[in-house]
């Protein structure tokens, strides 16, 4: 029996230390650090829990952010011999924290609006209300920065879902602030609060959902198994193939790994080249760990 094990690795990365997305991911975040001093001090001034919650959604934002710096920074270094894979797991750890801290965020958004309807208070609207337009115009001028470089990573997404749902967030808190100057609700203060963390659970779910997917080493959700098989099965020289498995380290570059029977007489290189041009042309599987075996005599003669 021949046994091969070639393996494609793509590690050619191209890193500019100021390239634009760090660029946008540190005015976002000076942006954001800076706002959240006067919107947390401008909600303990004027009552408005709305604005409370926004202010802890905004602390969160300025976390991620600074976690999404950081994570920048680690995953550039080479794998080594401790970290074979190199660093790009930690861009998934820290998307899942990120969704995870949302989470957090909105429970205690739940309580203190439970305890408010229990409980009402007197809202300064005319404290609230301009600090919550400037809370929208913070967020919102953040999440255009980052919005062309959403989709890179899990990071990157992370910090767009933070923004646009502290935006949202911002929108809740003026409607409250409206409601409360036109009727004197001042039910909708915390009703607003409950609605924003409903919000943020949402939009926190398809990140925590692929990072754990990512953890557990799934099947990246772009690569079908079952037409990957096929088309290899239909390479010059391939009988069959098995023990086809393929996950991500990060959330960009895609893994695979499989076993290929080849036909009598078929010699093993024009197989491999085959098989590594298919799924690099066609499927953009780079790294690849391809085994070479022969047909079993017994189902040669079966």
């Amino acid at each position: 029996m021949s046994h091969h094990h070639p393996h494609s690795h793509s590690h050619g990365h191209s890193h500019s230390p100021v390239d634009t997305a760090r660029k946008a991911l540190w005015w976002a975040f000076l942006i954001n650090a800076g706002f959240l001093i006067v919107e947390a001090i401008g909600g303990w001034l004027s009552g408005s829990l709305a604005l409370l919650a926004d202010a802890g959604h905004m602390l969160s934002d300025v976390t991620a952010l600074a976690v999404v710096l950081w994570v920048g920074y680690i995953i550039r270094k080479r794998a080594d011999a401790v970290h074979s894979y190199g660093y790009g797991r930690v861009e998934v750890l820290s998307g899942l924290l990120n969704g995870l801290m949302l989470w957090v965020i909105s429970i205690w958004i739940a309580v203190e609006a439970w305890h408010r309807l229990q409980d009402p208070q007197e809202i300064n609207v005319a404290l609230m209300l301009p600090v919550a337009v400037a809370g929208l115009l913070a967020n919102a001028g953040s999440a255009w920065m980052i919005f062309a470089h959403r989709s890179n990573d899990l990071n990157m997404r992370a910090a767009f879902l933070h923004l646009t749902a502290d935006a949202a967030g911002s929108i809740g808190a003026i409607l409250a602030g409206i409601g409360i100057l036109w009727k004197g609700w001042d039910w909708i203060d915390p009703a607003a609060s409950v609605l924003i963390g409903v919000l943020i659970v949402v939009s926190s779910w398809s990140l925590i959902k692929e990072s754990v997917h990512i953890l557990l080493e799934g099947t990246p959700t772009d690569v079908d198994l079952d037409t990957i098989r096929q088309d290899l099965i239909q390479l010059d020289g391939v009988n069959d193939c098995h023990d086809l498995h393929s996950w991500s380290v990060g959330s960009q570059e895609a893994m695979l790994s499989a076993h290929l029977l080849r036909d009598a007489g078929c010699s093993t290189s024009p197989i491999l080249d085959a098989a590594k041009g298919l799924l690099s042309e066609k499927y953009g599987i780079r790294h690849s760990t391809l085994q070479i075996e022969d047909v079993p005599c017994e189902k040669l003669h079966g």
